[in-house]
């Protein structure tokens, strides 16, 4: 939506400015809060969704099955989106998001707020997703979902600060917590430092 003002982002072999439309076929955005139609039912979404990606006959039957058994969602196909848990909330949400099968899932805090059984329903949907070849990025600050995932990136005042796995990043620490605290403070104390040498010198 917004151009990049430097660097370049390419999906698939696709770069997302100067192929966007063809980007967007093979993507599939989860934000944060639910953002689903409330007066609508679990079906009634799924639906609309599947007829923005022109999912049509014998496949749109399938692709709804599949996705609302995976989320657990079937007994409830008549329920009023604004009437299910947080929980349930964030699963449709999910299903809607997998309809047109995208080859790259980006969550944005998927599980925040969000009761422990259901936290861990989400996360064996994603771990079937990425056993069937999907690429999935998540923003989380629940480390031990960050224990999950094949790799971390930790991110501080807008500013990358390590890409590894989670055991290269706690290889030294008890616990990938104890591991992530340790680089923060040491980003704050350079941080520190750097303002107290600017304040002393002056500007370059």
């Amino acid at each position: 939506m917004v151009k990049p003002a430097a660097g370049r982002i390419t999906i698939d072999g696709l770069d997302v400015v100067a192929d966007r439309a063809a980007v967007k076929d093979r993507i599939g955005y989860m934000p944060q809060r639910f953002g689903l139609y409330q007066d609508l039912t679990v079906e009634e979404n799924i639906d609309f969704f599947m007829n923005i990606f022109g999912i049509r006959g014998t496949e749109r039957k399938a692709r709804k099955a599949l996705y609302l058994g995976f989320s657990n969602l079937l007994p409830f196909t008549d329920r009023a989106a604004g009437n299910l848990s947080g929980g349930m909330k964030q699963k449709l949400g999910l299903a809607c998001v997998l309809v047109h099968e995208p080859k790259l899932l980006i969550l944005d805090e998927p599980t925040n707020g969000v009761d422990p059984v259901s936290r861990q329903e989400f996360w064996e949907i994603l771990n079937r997703m990425r056993e069937n070849g999907m690429t999935i990025l998540l923003s989380t600050a629940y480390l031990d979902e960050g224990e999950r995932c094949d790799r971390l990136g930790l991110m501080h005042r807008g500013e990358l600060l390590t890409t590894a796995t989670p055991a290269e990043i706690r290889a030294r620490f008890p616990n990938l917590e104890e591991a992530i605290i340790e680089r923060i403070r040491e980003a704050d104390g350079e941080l520190a430092q750097d303002a107290f040498k600017m304040e002393r010198e002056g500007p370059p």
